[in-house]
């Protein structure tokens, strides 16, 4: 029982910050995938990955650990304002030419954090970080850090609907910093797109659904890591794939029964 208590105790702060990160995810995933821009997501995080990976290589200090750390998520917050907000000014310039322009930036601000890790002895764990995350070693002091300015900014795109063509932008570019330092590229992209995929196809409760949805990954996913002793964000990444097919192939299901007859 003992063990068992504390190991909950270790998995709750990394669900309340899958919780926290889900609010603003889960609304913004949707538009992107309303919006036709997939890759939008990797393409930001990408840029705000490189931009802490450079930080890390060539700024940080040890001795300067709190400097060090804001000034990690702040390059990050640059690079990834640079590139939403060059996206959004090519947004009705570049047409059906868009998603490939995107898909570009991802593989150039990556390949440019592989040449700058290339020579680090601790390169490869950095960009394994980076990708994957580190889920299970978050904090209560990291949740009370991104609690209120995800609920703010949820609050903002809920509350200014007929402002969200100027809001999306710079709403994904900074959240999307917050959520790479914290849980990693690959689970960023998942917690955006893996809901949404899986309401596409109902007409209502899209958001609360979503939220299931993301809620449910994020609780089979933590149990799963610590059951079989596997790395958690991966583990979430195959929850959010297997929680979001459920609904998509049972509403696909529904749909096409009510077809046939």
């Amino acid at each position: 029982m003992g063990a068992d208590a504390g190991i909950l105790i270790l998995l709750l702060p990394a669900f309340v910050v899958g919780a926290i990160i889900s609010i603003l995810h889960v609304p913004l995933g949707q538009e992107v995938l309303k919006r036709g821009i997939i890759f939008l997501d990797l393409a930001v995080a990408q840029f705000a990955a490189l931009g802490m990976i450079f930080f890390k290589e060539f700024i940080a200090r040890e001795e300067y650990y709190y400097i060090s750390l804001y000034g990690e998520i702040a390059t990050g917050l640059a690079l990834a304002f640079m590139c939403a907000l060059f996206f959004q000014y090519l947004e009705k310039r570049s047409g059906r030419y868009q998603e490939p322009l995107i898909g570009c930036a991802f593989v150039l601000a990556a390949s440019l954090a592989l040449l700058i890790v290339s020579s680090s002895p601790t390169g490869g764990e950095s960009v394994k970080d980076i990708l994957e995350g580190q889920i299970l070693w978050v904090s209560w002091k990291d949740a009370l850090m991104i609690g209120p300015l995800f609920l703010i900014m949820f609050f903002i795109w809920t509350f200014f609907q007929a402002h969200r063509a100027r809001l999306f932008y710079p709403l994904f570019a900074l959240a999307i910093p917050f959520s790479v330092n914290l849980i990693g590229i690959y689970l960023v992209f998942a917690s955006l797109i893996f809901p949404a995929l899986g309401i596409v196809s109902m007409q209502t409760n899209k958001l609360i659904w979503g939220y299931v949805i993301s809620l449910s990954a994020f609780i089979s996913g933590l149990a799963m890591s610590y059951l079989f002793d596997l790395s958690a964000g991966p583990a979430i990444v195959l929850c959010f794939a297997i929680c979001s097919t459920i609904p998509y192939l049972h509403k696909s299901n529904k749909s096409a029964f009510k077809c046939s007859d």
